[in-house]
């Protein structure tokens, strides 16, 4: 199982902000090929460049709304095509959208169940049977510490889909890894991107998980041996951000 160099070809969604790009740039680091799959095309450019100074041998750059099934279909087709698929799928776009039994817009849960939920799952379903076939890749989806406890205030919602992802990727990994494929969750805390909005009073950045953590759980996934597959990292926080 060869997921790193060798011109790998790896997918990483949510890739113009946050945890994508700084997980792409690890990729490119040792040696992949990255495809780079957003909604915003200027930040992803900005994004390859970066890529490609750091030792990507090829980088795409593929804007698409991931909330939207046959863009989504349309990506994952056009990876098999030029590519015969990727060797490796991060699924780290996402985004949070306030609602709990008594307050909130169900319309906005279900955009955002299709992000964070319903895009992961296709991409799995469209992108994994190639893997199969090979023998060999790793899925790793960006799930939150809110998968595995429930959320008060307005979290409810959020903590539903990232329950939702979590019972998705560790039913994943019980089916493929009988075909040499690595499936893996990892739940962070709160990390320093523009998903956390509370404002600078309320919270110190410092003492929040950086992108950079989550970038070097994945090298972890895809760096152990064959024959480990980590299936849930939980990334919690070593003293409260919060003033």
């Amino acid at each position: 199982m060869v997921l790193l160099g060798g011109k790998a070809w790896a997918l990483v969604t949510g890739a113009s902000s946050g945890m994508g790009p700084v997980i792409a740039l690890a990729l490119a680091k040792e040696g992949c090929c990255v495809a780079l799959a957003a909604r915003s095309q200027e930040k992803m450019e900005l994004v390859a460049a970066q890529c490609k100074a750091a030792g990507a041998p090829e980088v795409e750059v593929l804007p698409c709304d991931l909330s939207d099934s046959t863009a989504v279909t349309s990506l994952a087709e056009g990876l098999i095509s030029r590519h015969d698929g990727v060797e490796i799928l991060i699924n780290s776009a996402g985004n949070m959208i306030n609602g709990n039994p008594l307050d909130g817009d169900p319309d906005k849960w279900e955009q955002m169940m299709a992000l964070n939920v319903n895009a992961p799952m296709r991409l799995t379903r469209l992108l994994s049977p190639k893997m199969a076939e090979r023998m060999s890749g790793c899925i790793i989806n960006i799930g939150s510490i809110a998968a595995i406890e429930a959320m008060s205030g307005d979290g409810g919602a959020y903590a539903a889909a990232k329950h939702a992802l979590r019972g998705w990727s560790l039913s994943s990994y019980l089916t493929l890894r009988h075909k040499n494929v690595k499936c893996v969750l990892i739940n962070p805390a709160f990390v320093n991107t523009p998903l956390v909005s509370l404002p600078e009073e309320k919270i110190d950045r410092e003492k929040m998980l950086q992108p950079e953590d989550i970038a070097m759980a994945c090298m972890f996934v895809l760096k152990s041996s064959p024959a480990c597959v980590p299936e849930e990292m939980n990334l919690r926080l070593t003293v409260t951000p919060f003033k």
